[in-house]
């Protein structure tokens, strides 16, 4: 099982702007993430996190 703190830690909070809101339509969805995370990090925090699977990052 992955460090639940840690990946909680890279994914910080959903952005909450005018792109992000035209984006919500086609189900894409945007997060401020930790400058150091890297891709699959990011794809595994937010797969673990929200129980989805991530199509691209």
């Amino acid at each position: 099982m992955p460090d639940v703190r840690a990946l909680a830690d890279l994914v910080r909070r959903p952005l909450v702007t005018e792109k992000a809101n035209r984006l919500l339509a086609d189900r894409q969805y945007t997060f401020e993430v930790d400058p150091r995370a890297t891709k699959p990090q990011i794809r595994a925090a937010i797969e673990y996190l929200f129980d989805v699977k991530v199509m691209a990052v």
